[in-house]
């Protein structure tokens, strides 16, 4: 975003903040805790989540032709690569003879050799070498990785789930969201790593976690409070995606001063939810992506964490303070926000409460849970 755009957002922020408010919906949405709980409808946004293009990570994790890196999506593993037309390529990260995993973590490599019995592949997925071929008369013949449908834009590595599924039309699938993305650079940021969360959490109850700040004072009393406002909040709306912008404590000191003196991003933080199970958390240093999954049952979910920084990783106090906040953010979701959730869960299980309310000031939920309602209704017999 230019700065004049970063100043509007920040007289709408200053005002929320000196008036004590938040945006608000026009009414409270009241919704049955079956949402959270009903394996038949876990199982349509299950299905629904792979078809979805999936944000996997940054451009800079790919950073010359040969890189690759690996990643789990939900029950797929997969590869990525660079190749030397630096065109990002996908690969189910499955062996064609007994399906090991061709590739762990990330590096530069031209092979890409099976540990099971060395079955051999190259960046573009074709087998190039196997020990013992007489073995396998008919096997080899047009033998390699499944390629799967890849993507880079607005500087993030997209895939799909899919291999028959086409093209990645990721410019649609954003909308008008994807310029404002783009417009961060973080794509080109230096990756700090990945962590992972297994919940006993409905995956829309993780990603409920991010859709509001209403709880900040009660779950993060010693942790995100300290830095960011509770319930004051900013939403905008990009088709099925939305904007959240959370002011930090320290916003109402711009009250004093001229607007050429303000610097935007030390003053609030922003939340985007790609729909459908993609947050992304931006400051003027760090550019976090939380990929949320449906896990193995409606109260089950898998949660990847990673990180970017404007640090330099490469110098010691760089990749300390890149590791410290990382460790910050991820310890206040592991330990504050995700024990809740799954109590929360086993709760709403018991049955004992038949509904669940969104209030007027938690207008993400409201936006999110709608869209999804919509992506995953049956459709009418004709």
């Amino acid at each position: 975003m230019d700065r004049n755009e970063l100043i509007d957002i920040t007289r709408r922020a200053l005002k929320i903040s000196m008036d004590k408010t938040t945006d608000m919906m026009p009414s409270e949405r009241i919704v049955p805790a079956t949402i959270y709980t009903s394996q038949d409808l876990f199982e349509r946004e299950r299905e629904y989540v792979r078809r979805a293009p999936q944000l996997v990570g940054y451009r800079s994790e790919l950073p010359e032709p040969g890189s690759y890196t690996t990643k789990q999506v939900m029950d797929v593993a997969v590869l990525l690569t660079r190749d030397d037309d630096g065109a990002v390529r996908a690969f189910q990260n499955v062996c064609a003879h007994r399906q090991a995993k061709v590739a762990e973590g990330c590096g530069v490599a031209e092979r890409f050799t099976c540990p099971y019995h060395a079955w051999s592949y190259n960046k573009v997925g074709a087998l190039v070498s196997a020990p013992g071929r007489d073995g396998f008369p008919t096997a080899m013949k047009g033998a390699g990785l499944t390629e799967l449908p890849a993507a880079e834009h607005a500087g993030f590595l997209w895939v799909g789930l899919d291999p028959d599924g086409g093209p990645l039309d990721i410019e649609s699938h954003l909308g008008d969201l994807g310029p404002e993305l783009a417009s961060w650079g973080i794509g080109d940021w230096n990756s700090v790593g990945e962590k992972v969360l297994d919940a006993p959490a409905n995956w829309k109850l993780a990603l409920d976690t991010f859709g509001e700040n209403y709880h900040f004072a009660s779950v993060h009393q010693n942790t995100f409070a300290l830095l960011a406002r509770s319930n004051c909040a900013l939403f905008d709306t990009y088709g099925p995606h939305h904007r959240l912008i959370f002011p930090l404590q320290n916003i109402t000191e711009l009250a004093d001063k001229p607007e050429s003196e303000w610097e935007p991003l030390h003053n609030f933080v922003v939340i985007y939810a790609i729909f459908p199970n993609i947050v992304m958390s931006v400051t003027f240093i760090n550019g976090e992506i939380f990929r949320v999954y449906p896990g193995e049952k409606a109260g089950h979910s898998i949660t990847v964490h990673q990180n970017a920084t404007t640090l330099d990783v490469s110098d010691e106090a760089g990749r300390k303070g890149a590791d410290d906040i990382f460790e910050y953010a991820h310890s206040s979701v592991r330990d504050e926000d995700y024990p809740l959730a799954a109590k929360v869960q086993a709760n709403m299980e018991s049955g004992v409460r038949p509904n669940v309310t969104f209030g007027r000031n938690e207008p993400g939920l409201h936006h999110r849970h709608a869209c999804m309602d919509e992506a995953v209704a049956p459709v009418a017999a004709g």
